[in-house]
């Protein structure tokens, strides 16, 4: 009797636009956008019924689930944690992978030199920033301000920023444009295929989005020294 394929999931809501990856025999098959901007929400499960009906698939043959934990969207993410952990108690023996959202943004970017650095959560003169070579984390993720991201970081230098992260291209130093700082659903599929493979997954209960600082009302509520 032959085996059923394995079937598995990307869920990438970590930024201002949702997209699903649909992985079939460890194949990578297809990524669709969701359908609205900023309507991750209303999208997500519709999108992901049809892509599974598009596919012949039921939604008891999944197998793996991978899962864009953040930095990002507050609201993006929370809905995208919330399918994930209603899908683990509804499909029976479903594995849950969380994949940091920087790691994704280095994988699509490669190419584009030796060493990746990707910048997230600006503000303030500070960013959560990291970077990466042939896939590796060489410099762990903390926050930085520019001058400290050049000074810890190796040439040559392609860096990825949804805005301005205060960067002067040159010498050995490129800064790619802000578009390149869409997370690609197909790339969290790749990242979480390989995080699978090395039996990196997580229980329902233990996933969260990460979220780098407090909310922004609660700096200013600390502030006017209201704590």
């Amino acid at each position: 009797m032959p085996q059923p394929r394995p079937i598995s999931i990307a869920l990438e809501n970590a930024g201002r636009e949702g997209a699903i990856a649909l992985g079939i025999d460890h194949q990578l098959v297809e990524s669709r956008d969701l359908p609205r901007k900023k309507r991750h929400n209303v999208e997500l499960m519709p999108t992901l019924a049809a892509m599974f009906d598009d596919h012949g698939l039921q939604p008891a043959e999944l197998n793996e689930l991978y899962l864009s934990l953040g930095p990002g969207s507050f609201t993006g993410l929370r809905i995208a944690i919330a399918t994930a952990k209603m899908l683990s108690l509804t499909v029976t023996g479903l594995r849950l992978v969380g994949v940091p959202t920087m790691e994704v943004l280095a994988h699509q970017h490669a190419e584009a030199a030796e060493h990746i650095a990707v910048c997230m959560n600006i503000k303030r003169g500070t960013m959560y920033t990291g970077v990466f070579r042939g896939g590796r984390c060489i410099v762990e993720p903390g926050l930085r301000t520019p001058e400290e991201l050049l000074a810890a970081s190796p040439r040559p230098l392609a860096v990825v920023s949804e805005v301005d992260p205060g960067i002067v291209p040159g010498d050995g130093v490129t800064v790619l444009p802000p578009e390149a700082a869409k997370p690609d659903a197909a790339a969290t599929w790749r990242v979480g295929r390989a995080m699978a493979e090395a039996g990196k997954f997580t229980s329902a209960d233990a996933l969260l989005p990460l979220y780098i600082r407090e909310p922004e009302a609660v700096t200013l509520w600390r502030e006017l020294g209201r704590d």
